[in-house]
């Protein structure tokens, strides 16, 4: 993995169960710096992941393509919301045709209420949470130097208060992200399965 992703500092979160720890760029646009970097925490019973944006490169971005800097991260939450969820299905091969793309229609319409989004609290900080299948997400704006966002599944959200990391050794820097990610539920003997019929039943119009 390429060092770049930790120029900036990170945001994980401080507990003592997670037997797996991994970090993992979040790669933008192509030719482009990853736009931020994504920490992992695993056990046998919860799976937390915490992305960390440099508030200076969204805001740029956003400003050249002239987008709500909060906007893009509240679907940076939603979108990666759905994919987790679809990579929760029990059975992938038995996707029935277009539940991609409400998946996807689900992620930009809950991004553009992000405003009616419930409340929670991580420390002196409020969050904006959404859920789908068995995942809680969240994020925060309270943080000077970046946008933080975090996905909990075995874990409520306001349990997964995020912190300021300054050492990542315990982060397996030089493992490769194609074998250790967000999406690789082998990594979770406990997992909780959802199936086509339970994710599509979540999709009614918002």
């Amino acid at each position: 993995m390429e060092t770049t992703v930790t120029e900036f500092t990170a945001w994980g979160i401080a507990a003592d169960w997670p037997a797996l720890r991994w970090i993992e760029p979040i790669h933008g646009r192509r030719n482009q710096p990853a736009r931020g970097v994504r920490l992992g925490h695993a056990s046998d019973t919860a799976m937390v992941l915490t992305c960390t944006y440099p508030r200076a490169r969204v805001d740029h971005e956003a400003s050249v393509w002239g987008f709500d800097p909060i906007r893009e991260i509240a679907f940076e939450t939603t979108y990666t919301q759905a994919n987790l969820a679809l990579h929760q299905i029990s059975k992938p091969a038995e996707r029935p045709a277009g539940l991609v793309g409400s998946l996807l229609s689900h992620a930009y319409e809950r991004a553009n209420s992000f405003q009616d989004w419930p409340v929670t609290r991580w420390g002196e900080q409020e969050a904006r949470t959404i859920s789908l299948a068995s995942w809680q997400s969240g994020f925060t704006l309270g943080y000077p130097d970046a946008y933080v966002v975090v996905h909990a599944c075995g874990i409520g959200i306001d349990e997964a208060e995020p912190v300021r990391l300054s050492d990542l050794s315990d982060y397996e820097l030089n493992k490769d992200p194609a074998e250790v990610g967000a999406m690789h539920w082998e990594l979770w003997s406990a997992r909780p399965d959802f199936s086509c019929e339970d994710l599509t039943a979540m999709l009614a119009p918002v």
